[in-house]
């Protein structure tokens, strides 16, 4: 049971009809997806679902590989194999992550661009966001270079697009690989961001259209035994 991920293809998209494939207690697996599953260092949407008028509150999302399923605080009915549900994601929720995404991703750019350096983008909350940056040492001048650049590029209001690039041809471009650091999921299709003045890099989250809606980035360093360590915590304004 293979679930169409429609959050690769419209990332505002905010409901959805779709069918119901399988369920069991609070699982629900489903045809076609507005829900972005946990993945990637990316939480989970939430929302709702609604199937034959009532409504279940729908608490994480997950992938198997194949299937995204949707888990409620409810049980699901005995009968809703092959309904129509009705998807409706928590938006402001979504909108967040989206920011926060973009933002790392520009980061993990300007960073490979200024220092050669590679991030370890861990982890997404709701009001804040971490990454690690892989350098021998870091100096608060190099993170304030960093963050300098990235909230000019991102008030240049550069539009971010996608393209889908064959497997082979991805493990053919070396900055690319660098940046990734040879983690290539094993897809026909990698999915590869592209914002104007910064390496193009793989990307299977959600993203906004444009950098400006992403506002201030701001950080957060921590001193671990007088030196900057790698880990920066970062906000949004």
């Amino acid at each position: 049971m293979e679930t169409k991920l429609l959050y690769l293809d419209d990332q505002y998209q905010k409901e959805c009809e779709s069918t119901a494939l399988w369920h069991e207690f609070t699982d629900l697996v489903i045809d076609q997806s507005i829900f972005y599953p946990t993945g990637e260092g990316q939480p989970n949407d939430r929302g709702k679902v609604k199937i034959d008028g009532k409504e279940y509150t729908i608490v994480d999302a997950w992938s198997d590989g194949d299937s995204v399923h949707l888990m409620s605080h409810d049980t699901f009915p005995d009968d809703i194999d092959g309904k129509k549900v009705q998807q409706i994601i928590d938006w402001d929720v979504r909108y967040l992550h989206m920011r926060f995404r973009t933002a790392l991703k520009m980061i993990s750019g300007v960073a490979f661009q200024l220092f050669g350096s590679t991030t370890r983008i861990n982890q997404t909350y709701d009001d804040q966001a971490w990454f690690d940056l892989e350098m021998d040492e870091i100096t608060q001048e190099n993170v304030d270079e960093l963050f300098r650049v990235v909230n000019k590029m991102a008030q240049e209001s550069k539009e971010v697009k996608f393209t889908n690039t064959p497997r082979d041809e991805f493990l053919k471009e070396e900055q690319m690989m660098k940046i990734c650091k040879g983690r290539v999921p094993d897809f026909d299709q990698i999915r590869v961001l592209k914002i104007d003045g910064i390496p193009d890099q793989m990307e299977f989250g959600t993203n906004v259209k444009n950098t400006r809606e992403i506002g201030l980035v701001e950080y957060k360093t921590n001193l671990v035994k007088g030196k900057i360590s790698r880990r920066i915590n970062i906000t949004l304004k």
